[in-house]
C-alpha cells in the first residue's frame, strides 16, 4: 500500500490526488490570469507602436541578438540547475531546461519568483522534493549572489558620477554589501553542516548538499556568471535597439547597478515591468534622455526573456500533465 502511494501520480484525476498537483495547477492558472490582467491594463501601447514606427530597419539587428540570447540564458540556468540537483537525482539537460521553463510559469505571481521551485519540483522524483526546495532556494541564491557581486562595484561607480547622491545610497550600499557576503558564507558552509547533520528531518532537505564539492560551488557560481552576463548584454542591445547609447563605462556602471536594485527591491513578478522600466530609467537615464526608450528597453527585456519563457513553461507543464496520465 505504501509503495502504491509513493507511485501515486500527481497529475491523477482520481480523488486522491496529491497536494503537489493542486499547487502546481494553482500556480499555473494563477500566473496566466494574472498575466492576462496586466496585459490588459497595460497603458504604454501607443508609445511602444510610436516608438516601433520610428526605429531605423538597422536597429533590428540588436533585437535579433536579443532573440538570438534568450535560449543561452535558459541554457545557462539549465546547465546551473542540473549541476545543483546532480548529486541528488541525475537529470538531463533536456529536463533541466524543462524544468526552469516550468519554474517561469509558476512563479510569475509570487513574491521574488519564489513559486519557481514549484515548477522545478515536477521533474524530480517525489522522494526528492524536499530536497528539492532547498536546491532552487540556493539555484536562486547563486545568481542573487553574482548581481550582488557585481552590482555593488557597478552601483558604486555609477553614484560616483553622481556625487549628490553618494551619501543617499550609502546606508543601501553597506547593507546589500552585508546580505552578498552573507550569502557567499551561506552558499559556501551549507555543504559542510548538511554532512555534519544528524537530524533525519532536517537532512531530508539538505542532504542534496552533502556531497558538494568546493570546486563544485565555484562552478555553479560561474555559470550564474555567465548568465548574468548574457542578460547583461541582451539588457545593452535592448537598449541600442531603442536608439539609447551608452558608453561602455556608462554600461558597465549603469546596467550592473540597475540589476542590483531590480534584484534586491521586494516584488512580484507581474509587477516586474513597472518596477524595471522606473530603474532602467533612473539609471540609464543619467546617461541619455532618451526616457522613452529606456523604459520601453527595461519592459521589454523582461517581455522576451520573462513572458516567452512562462509561455513556454505553461506548455511544458501540460505536456508533462498528459504524460504523467
Amino acid at each position: 500500500m505504501k509503495l502504491s502511494l509513493e507511485k501515486l501520480q500527481y497529475f491523477s484525476k482520481s480523488e486522491k490526488n496529491s497536494l503537489f498537483k493542486i499547487i502546481v495547477w494553482v500556480f499555473m492558472f494563477g500566473s496566466v490570469f494574472y498575466l492576462g490582467y496586466k496585459l490588459f491594463t497595460f497603458n504604454g501601447y501607443s508609445s511602444l507602436l510610436d516608438e516601433w514606427k520610428s526605429l531605423p530597419p538597422k536597429h533590428f539587428y540588436w533585437l535579433g541578438l536579443v532573440f538570438l540570447l534568450m535560449p543561452l540564458n535558459w541554457l545557462s540556468e539549465s546547465i546551473k540547475w542540473k549541476l545543483i540537483v546532480s548529486e541528488t537525482q541525475p537529470l538531463s539537460l533536456k529536463n533541466a531546461v524543462k524544468s526552469v521553463l516550468a519554474g517561469f510559469s509558476t512563479g510569475f505571481f509570487t513574491p521574488n519568483r519564489m513559486g519557481d521551485m514549484v515548477g522545478r519540483l515536477v521533474f524530480l522524483e517525489s522522494s526528492n522534493r524536499k530536497t528539492g526546495v532547498t536546491l532552487s532556494l540556493m539555484s536562486s541564491l547563486t545568481q542573487n549572489i553574482i548581481i550582488a557581486l557585481c552590482g555593488i562595484p557597478g552601483a558604486i561607480l555609477f553614484f560616483t558620477f553622481q556625487q549628490s547622491e553618494v551619501l543617499k545610497l550609502n546606508n543601501y550600499l553597506i547593507i546589500t554589501s552585508i546580505i552578498a557576503v552573507v550569502m557567499i558564507v551561506l552558499f559556501l558552509l551549507v555543504p559542510k553542516l548538511a554532512g555534519r547533520n544528524k537530524n533525519a528531518a532536517v537532512n531530508e532537505y539538505i542532504k542534496g548538499f552533502a556531497n558538494y564539492s568546493l570546486s563544485k560551488s565555484f562552478l555553479i557560481l560561474f555559470v550564474s556568471l555567465i548568465r548574468f552576463v548574457i542578460f547583461s548584454i541582451q539588457f545593452y542591445a535592448m537598449l541600442r535597439f531603442f536608439g539609447v547609447h551608452l558608453l561602455p563605462g556608462q554600461a558597465i556602471a549603469a546596467i550592473p547597478a540597475n540589476y542590483l536594485f531590480v534584484t534586491f527591491t521586494p516584488s512580484l513578478a507581474f509587477t516586474e515591468p513597472a518596477i524595471r522600466g522606473s530603474y532602467a530609467v533612473f539609471f540609464i537615464g543619467q546617461f541619455s534622455s532618451h526616457t522613452v526608450g529606456i523604459a520601453l528597453a527595461g519592459i521589454g527585456l523582461w517581455v522576451i526573456n520573462y513572458l516567452i519563457s512562462m509561455f513556454l513553461g505553461f506548455i511544458v507543464l501540460l505536456k508533462q500533465t498528459k504524460k504523467e496520465k
